[in-house]
């Protein structure tokens, strides 16, 4: 599964998608099948495990300093939140880089990456939890759970920056309502196993 979300720079009114892997399998999807005309900044807590989130950028954007303040806050509390031991601290640093400065080897283990060149990288830092502002961006959540890999190839073959900005635009819609029904499964899941594990009461002879 992998997480977008849209977010309007307060400032500039400007729409930023941010978008974050599920898991190491899914963040090592996002690398692979990545693309310069997407235009990602990435970050990743500094040392400790965490989601790689990516932050497409507007035209002649290209850094974190490019960035209205309140987006970059936003995705530097995205990936503490995302983080066990970040999420833990008062205060952690968050490594960015565009994402043509990765690089992916085939020793590394699935989430684990270099840089192609150290200068390109940013080092920022993200202070406490913003949990209005996690809940927020909660809500605009559009998760894309089938056929990822699928998606994210297919994306990567036409070259268009704009490519998931237009799948999603397209199946809103559809994506939010099979959202509501896995949530609603697992739900009633839950219920089950819970009913299941209540004790019974003995028979009187």
């Amino acid at each position: 599964m992998v997480y977008f979300y849209d977010l309007i720079a307060a400032d500039s009114a400007e729409v930023f998608w941010i978008v974050v892997g599920r898991n190491k399998e899914e963040n090592d999807l996002l690398v692979k099948h990545g693309y310069r005309e997407l235009n990602y900044l990435w970050f990743h807590v500094d040392k400790y495990a965490s989601a790689h989130v990516y932050l497409k950028l507007h035209a002649k954007q290209q850094s974190s300093s490019d960035v209205p303040r309140d987006v970059l806050h936003a995705c530097l509390q995205l990936c503490k939140s995302e983080s066990v031991q970040g999420n833990k601290q008062a205060q952690c640093s968050i490594v960015s880089t565009p994402w043509h400065n990765l690089r992916k080897s085939g020793y590394m283990k699935p989430g684990e990456v270099s840089f192609k060149s150290t200068k390109a990288i940013a080092k920022l830092q993200c202070a406490g939890r913003d949990n209005k502002l996690l809940n927020q961006l909660r809500k605009r959540r559009i998760d894309i759970y089938d056929d990822v890999e699928t998606l994210l190839r297919d994306a990567k073959r036409s070259k268009d920056g704009d490519f998931f900005i237009h799948y999603i635009t397209a199946n809103r819609e559809r994506l939010l309502e099979e959202e509501k029904e896995r949530a609603s499964a697992k739900k009633a899941r839950k219920r089950q196993v819970d009913s299941s594990e209540l004790p019974c009461e003995e028979e009187s002879s």
